[in-house]
């Protein structure tokens, strides 16, 4: 097909019934240049990624995730610091192809430490239906505009 005479057609938010929890339309869905093949491909980056990651950090230390979400992972822990969950070289430095706490692209962010009587309060609360990868963030804010 002809790119000059392939037909186009432009939505509006009130044409596109994408909507939040809350009813209002996504913002993002008003520009023009929004573009959401553009943004599935970087999820599905993303997501790529991160289960790399989560298979060289299981071969590396035996450690399984307890919940996946979007953009979060629960993992047990011995102790309350990021750094008790990510595996080490003998040396003491990162194993190489797991995750890494920092703030540079492809590393990782501590976003909240619980315990698993927290986990297993959420989960009574909501009938056993419940993801605590959703709710782990120590700031209940932290999460806002995501």
């Amino acid at each position: 097909m002809n790119p000059s005479t392939t037909p186009t057609a432009t939505l509006t938010p009130q044409q596109v019934n994408v909507v939040r929890g809350n009813g209002a339309p996504w913002p993002a869905l008003a520009r023009e240049t929004w573009r959401p093949d553009i943004r599935a491909a970087v999820l599905a980056n993303q997501r790529i990624g991160i289960h790399r990651k989560l298979m060289k950090t299981a071969a590396a230390a035996d450690l399984y995730p307890v919940a996946i979400g979007t953009d979060a992972i629960v993992s047990p822990s011995p102790g309350p610091s990021p750094l008790d969950v990510l595996p080490h070289t003998p040396e003491g430095k990162p194993a190489p192809g797991t995750f890494r706490l920092g703030v540079s692209p492809g590393m990782v962010k501590h976003q909240g430490t619980r315990t698993v009587l927290w986990a297993e309060e959420h989960f009574e609360e909501r009938g056993g239906v419940c993801n605590v990868a959703n709710l782990i963030k120590n700031d209940p804010t932290a999460g806002e505009g995501e």
